[in-house]
């Protein structure tokens, strides 16, 4: 447990605990003083737990005593806030399941991997889950297709250019792809279309083709919908959860509900996790499910966990980020280095190197000269063209910029 955390997030932490382990039962909290209510939400909105706090408040209220009494204006707060949080996932659940039933009709490939579907698949509701858009990974051949469908629903691309030619946009076998996702922007509902779990520099090694050979269903609002199998789940949200070094809770909660929901051999899933080069990810996902939560692991996941002091290491630096309350983002470099330490093989660093992106064009080079998808290469010599036309641009504003008077 957080031990070191202040009393609001301890009781945060012990909440969620009771809405997503099984058999676990609620503790009252042995506090000095009445909690800061205001503050306890607070967090609970902050790490994305909104829904699991009240889940886990209900029961505790119940057993109220005179040491500790859950005030029925704060059940009575969470409760709207919860409702309304509900009818917003209703809603996204019946855009997915129509967005769905049109990609299958036009034979797009594609796997719902959070939102509806991770909640119904973990938390066996739809509605559980907190999330703020879509997203679906999509086969490469089929994203512009995808694309398509959802600018014929009324769903506009965020880049600002027009999509000429997603091939130029997508890359080829030799080079990076300009972007890692299409961001579509709805008349209600973002939606993200990706196809591959991870950004452009720190992919999830595992392919789509793999990923939807073995996908696997999920009755989403009484309809079944493509879903990743459980295994694969479990990796990715390790994947997931490590990229941003695991520094909300909701990631965590995500883990450990897919770990409650996994039927498996769990020596089967170890193997596939060393394959897919993402073992310590997962490592660390079980071994913060256990610190954080007191989770009861799987013995292959326990005997595992003893040979490796760097997980310990990332766990004791993650648990002690998650008790400052509301910890901040990683920066770019604090989440690289974090990566490369999780990382499986110490060869980690050569790609994360290759893939930076000032070594390859962006989509400033899309977006200063848009080519046919053929053509994509060539971005690699308007890559330097553009930088050098943009250095007397940048060199006059700087001429241009007042100097600071001296105070």
């Amino acid at each position: 447990m957080l031990t070191e955390a202040e009393p609001e997030l301890q009781l945060v932490v012990d909440c969620v605990r009771t809405a997503i382990v099984t058999d676990a039962s609620p503790e009252l909290p042995a506090l000095d003083d009445t909690p800061d209510w205001d503050r306890v939400v607070e967090l609970a909105r902050y790490h994305g737990v909104v829904q699991l706090l009240y889940q886990g408040l209900e029961p505790m209220a119940r057993e109220s005593s005179a040491a500790f009494t859950v005030p029925e204006s704060v059940l009575t707060r969470l409760n709207s806030t919860v409702q309304g949080k509900r009818m917003r996932n209703l809603a996204f659940t019946t855009e997915l399941q129509e967005i769905i039933e049109s990609f299958e009709t036009r034979g797009v490939r594609a796997v719902p991997f959070k939102g509806p579907v991770l909640s119904a698949a973990t938390y066996d509701d739809a509605t559980v889950r907190e999330y703020n858009d879509l997203d679906l990974l999509v086969h490469p051949e089929d994203i512009t297709v995808a694309a398509d469908i959802l600018e014929e629903r009324g769903y506009e691309w965020r880049g600002g250019t027009p999509r000429l030619d997603d091939a130029a946009l997508l890359g080829g076998p030799v080079t990076k792809a300009i972007v890692h996702e299409y961001e579509m922007r709805g008349p209600e509902f973002d939606v993200e279309l990706r196809w591959r779990v991870g950004d452009a520099e720190r992919p999830f090694s595992t392919s789509f083709g793999e990923l939807w050979d073995r996908r696997d269903t999920v009755s989403v609002g009484g309809q079944p919908l493509p879903a990743l199998a459980q295994p694969d789940r479990l990796l990715v949200l390790a994947f997931h959860g490590t990229k941003h070094r695991w520094y909300l809770l909701k990631w965590l909660c995500d883990f450990v509900a897919a770990l409650e929901s996994t039927e498996a051999d769990w020596s089967h899933v170890l193997a596939r996790a060393r394959e897919t080069g993402v073992q310590r990810n997962l490592l660390l996902g079980a071994a913060l499910a256990r610190t954080v939560f007191g989770y009861a692991l799987p013995a292959p996941i326990l005997d595992r966990l003893r040979t490796d002091d760097r997980v310990t290491e990332l766990t004791e630096a993650v648990v002690e980020s998650l008790a400052a309350g509301t910890p901040q983002a990683p920066t770019q470099f604090e989440a690289a280095q974090f990566h490369l330490a999780a990382s499986d093989s110490a060869t980690a660093l050569v790609p994360l190197l290759l893939l930076h992106s000032s070594l390859h064009p962006t989509y400033s080079e899309y977006q200063f000269c848009p080519l046919p998808g053929p053509l994509h290469p060539l971005y690699y010599v308007i890559w330097p063209l553009r930088l050098l036309l943009e250095v007397p641009q940048w060199q006059r504003q700087r001429s241009e910029e007042p100097l600071d008077e001296a105070t």
